[in-house]
C-alpha cells in the first residue's frame, strides 16, 4: 500500500477476507491510490475481493438488474498514462505508486462502448467537473483546489473524456476528500472540454487554461446514444473528516433505457450480478494488446500492432453471445475462496516487508471463460522489451 509508515494501521478488511465478517449487501468497488495494489492487480479484470464485495478491476462494466455500471480504478498521472504495467512484486518505491496509475489502454477500452451506461465510478474527479457546480464556494473553502485548477492539475482529463462519451445518469468519485455535487449538462456534439471553454462565470485566471486542448485526447468519438440528458456528479467525502457522513444513501430512479428484459435473479429474489456482453467482447478483442511485466523476468512483452475494427469487435461479440450468453454463463460466479494466508495477529510484519504474489483462481477462471491465455499466471515465459502504443481504430471493413 502506498502510504507513509506512520499511517499504516490494519483495518478490518481482513475479517471480510477470512469470512469472520460479511458485507450485508452487494458492494461494488473500484481502486484508488491507497489500496492493497498487489491484491487488486491479481484481479485486473475484476472479481470478488471478499464475499459480497466485488471489484470492477482496472476497468470494468457489469450489470445489476436494470442497471449498467462502469468504472475505472486508480488515479491519473500523465507520465505513466501511456506506459505498460511493468510492476510485479516485490514493488520498488516507484512501482508501488505507478501500479495504481490509470493507463490509456483501459480508458480506450471504455471509449469503445457503444451502448449506454447508467452509473459510472472513478476515484479522481473528471477534470473541470467542479465548473458545473458551485465552484465559487468550493474554491473559497479549498484554495488549493483553485491553485491546482489554474496549474491544470485538478482532476483527470481521461475521466472527463469518458464522461463526455459515456454520459451516464450518475457519476461517483472520491479522492478529493470533500463532498461536492454538480450537474453536468452537455450539448450534442460537445464534450466537457469544449463546454467549459465558454467563459460564463469561470474565474478569469482559469480562462487561459481552459483554452488549451487536452494533450491526451487521442481518439475523437461521438457520445453514446443515451437518453440521459444530464449526469449527476457526486464527489464523496473522506472517512474521518469532520463533515463526513458515515452512510449516504441515494435513491436512484429507474434507468432510462432497458438493457435486457431477461434480468436474472437469485433464489432469494435479489438481482444477480452479471457480466456485460459488450464489455466481454471488448475485453476479449483487446487482450492481445494488454502489456504487463512477466512475473519471472519482469520484462514487458512487446507492443501489439493489433487494431480493433468495428467488424472485429462484432465478431467477438458474436463469439460471446454464442459461447457465454446462450449458454447461460453471464452471471458472475460466486467463486471467492481465500487464496492467500489469512491475517494472523501473532505474525510480525516488518515495515518494508511485502507479500508474495499469489495466483488468483478467479482471474484464471475468467480467462478460461473467454478462452484466452492467462497473462497473470506466475510463469508467462520470456519476452523482449519494446516500446509502443496501443491503438484502436474503427473501420467498416
Amino acid at each position: 500500500m502506498s502510504v507513509p509508515h506512520r499511517y499504516r494501521n490494519l483495518g478490518d478488511f481482513h475479517k471480510y477476507y477470512s469470512g469472520a465478517a460479511q458485507a450485508p449487501v452487494l458492494t461494488i468497488v473500484i481502486g484508488g491510490n491507497h489500496e492493497a495494489s498487489s491484491y487488486f492487480f491479481e484481479l485486473y479484470h475484476g472479481g470478488w475481493l471478499a464475499p459480497n464485495i466485488y471489484y470492477l478491476g482496472a476497468a470494468g462494466v457489469v450489470r445489476y438488474g436494470p442497471w449498467r455500471i462502469a468504472g475505472i480504478s486508480g488515479i491519473y498521472h500523465n507520465q505513466d498514462y501511456r506506459k505498460p504495467h511493468s510492476e510485479r512484486l516485490p514493488y520498488d518505491r516507484d512501482d508501488i505508486r505507478s501500479v495504481y496509475h490509470v493507463r490509456e489502454y483501459n480508458v480506450q477500452r471504455l471509449m469503445m462502448l457503444r451502448n449506454p451506461v447508467d452509473i459510472a465510478l472513478s476515484h479522481d474527479w473528471p477534470a473541470w467537473v467542479e465548473l458545473f457546480g458551485d465552484h465559487k464556494t468550493l474554491y473559497a473553502a479549498k484554495p488549493h483546489f483553485f491553485a491546482s485548477a489554474v496549474a491544470d492539475r485538478l482532476g483527470s482529463k481521461p475521466a472527463s473524456e469518458l464522461l463526455s462519451h459515456l454520459r451516464p445518469s450518475y457519476w461517483f468519485s472520491g479522492h478529493m476528500h470533500t463532498r461536492f455535487a454538480a450537474t453536468v449538462k452537455l450539448e450534442a456534439g460537445l464534450g466537457m472540454e469544449e463546454t467549459v471553454r465558454n467563459p460564463g462565470d469561470v474565474p478569469e485566471k482559469l480562462r487561459t487554461v481552459l483554452s488549451r486542448p487536452s494533450k491526451n485526447k487521442k481518439t475523437p468519438t461521438s457520445p453514446l446514444a443515451s437518453t440521459a440528458t444530464k449526469t449527476e456528479f457526486l464527489g464523496l467525502d473522506k472517512v474521518g473528516s469532520p463533515t463526513f457522513q458515515w452512510l449516504e444513501v441515494r435513491s436512484l430512479g429507474h434507468p432510462p433505457q432497458a438493457h435486457n428484459n431477461n434480468i436474472p435473479r437469485r433464489e432469494d429474489g435479489k438481482f444477480e450480478l452479471c457480466y456485460d456482453e459488450e464489455w466481454l467482447a471488448i475485453t476479449r478483442a483487446c487482450l492481445p494488446a494488454l502489456r504487463i511485466a512477466d512475473s519471472e523476468t519482469l520484462i514487458v512483452a512487446p507492443a501489439s500492432a493489433m487494431k480493433v475494427s468495428a467488424v472485429s469487435l462484432d465478431e467477438h461479440r458474436k463469439w460471446v453471445r454464442e459461447n457465454i450468453v446462450e449458454k447461460g454463463l453471464l452471471a458472475v460466479p460466486r467463486n471467492f475462496v481465500p487464496h492467500a494466508p489469512v491475517h494472523d495477529a501473532e505474525f510480525v510484519v516488518l515495515p518494508d516487508q511485502q507479500p508474495l504474489e499469489y495466483p488468483n483462481q478467479q482471474t484464471a477462471q475468467f480467462y478460461e471463460l473467454l478462452q484466452m491465455e492467462n497473462k497473470f499466471a506466475l510463469s508467462s515465459g520470456g519476452s523482449v522489451e519494446a516500446d509502443g502504443d496501443f491503438e484502436v481504430s474503427f473501420a467498416e471493413d
